[in-house]
């Protein structure tokens, strides 16, 4: 469904990708369910902060517009089997928390993925204000962001598909404006930090901008990416509200991925490539499946995605990965078992590992 992308709910020191990894590899599993409370005490004791580890575990499910790298029992959602089988190829299993702060490309072309989902809205807004303005104060980053949460929510009841959506947008925008608590909707200063620093945070993380301190200011500034300006080049390739949801409904973030991030990736062949996504995906397929063999096949899509745009420069598409699984298919129709969710979707995949 068509929703404001971005997260309300949060709390500085937050949304830093580090946490998310943190809580994939050392405070949950694949199939061991947990209390939210249980995970929230694990994460706060690994990171030293109950308050941190109580919006991160608040948002890492699809609850209150988050991430879904969970499922509401905690254990790992297929988005979760991504950043898991990232960390492990990378052999992320550190005991020191800093380690998880410090992205590798692996790691920012996945989150950057999840992000642009998930907050994306936020981010095509920060994108528009840095298009011009390579670098911008974070005192006039904290007075805008009321108005720019209202842009969002007045651009996302625009292109409400119908009414009923249109009203369910409306509602959360009144119900943003009832949590002002004053008959001015307006944000208590106190509160502003929380609501913009913690989105500010993720995309220095992430690799799209800098910060520095200059006479007790924080400046934010945009990071060069081979002459490409990430922000602007992001705001020039999505636009809008409405193309940043097609690019969502197509699954179509990669190449604008590997554009913004100045990669100049190869388009991916198969006379070329094919042998290559075959181990990508093997490799990935090993790292997610359960006891009986079964994998996700849209972890196993974007893992392939991920990898081999961030460690060949080999621009791949979703539709590719599926069309490499029906030729196999076609020609060694035993090597690869479909299985269906809950819903009667073809969603997993076991495959033939005698198959060569």
């Amino acid at each position: 469904m068509i929703q404001p992308r971005f997260i309300m709910k949060t709390h500085t020191g937050a949304l830093r990708p580090g946490n998310y990894s943190i809580l994939i590899a050392k405070c949950t599993s694949p199939d061991k369910s947990y209390y939210p409370e249980q995970v929230e005490g694990k994460l706060a004791k690994f990171i030293g902060s109950r308050s941190i580890a109580k919006y991160v575990v608040l948002i890492a499910t699809t609850k209150n517009r988050g991430f879904g790298f969970l499922l509401d029992n905690m254990t790992w959602s297929w988005k979760g089997h991504v950043i898991n089988a990232v960390l492990k190829y990378l052999g992320k299993f550190s005991e020191d928390k800093n380690v998880y702060f410090n992205l590798s490309q692996l790691e920012k072309i996945a989150y950057l993925k999840y992000f642009l989902e998930t907050e994306g809205a936020l981010i095509l807004k920060f994108s528009e204000k840095f298009a011009d303005k390579k670098e911008i104060t974070y005192s006039h980053l904290k007075n805008e962001i009321q108005n720019i949460f209202e842009e969002i929510y007045e651009g996302y009841i625009d292109i409400a598909p119908d009414f009923r959506i249109r009203m369910k947008i409306k509602e959360m925008f009144k119900e943003m404006q009832r949590r002002m608590k004053n008959k001015k909707h307006v944000y208590d200063k106190s509160t502003l930090p929380h609501k913009i620093k913690p989105h500010l945070q993720a995309l220095c993380d992430l690799g799209l901008l800098e910060v520095k301190n200059e006479n007790t200011e924080e400046i934010y500034k945009v990071v060069i990416h081979n002459k490409i300006n990430p922000l602007e080049s992001l705001y020039k390739e999505l636009k809008n509200f409405k193309q940043l949801e097609e690019s969502i409904e197509n699954n179509n973030f990669f190449p604008i991925i590997g554009k913004i991030l100045g990669l100049n990736p190869t388009k991916y062949s198969i006379k070329q490539h094919e042998e290559l996504l075959k181990e990508t995906f093997l490799l990935g397929y090993r790292s997610m499946k359960n006891v009986v063999g079964l994998a996700d096949i849209s972890a196993l899509v974007d893992w392939c995605c991920i990898k081999l745009l961030s460690e060949k420069n080999i621009l791949i598409y979703p539709q590719d990965v599926q069309e490499f699984l029906d030729k196999i298919r076609k020609y060694n129709p035993s090597s690869i078992r479909y299985h269906v969710n809950g819903k009667g979707r073809i969603s997993y995949i076991i495959w033939d590992e005698t198959f060569n």
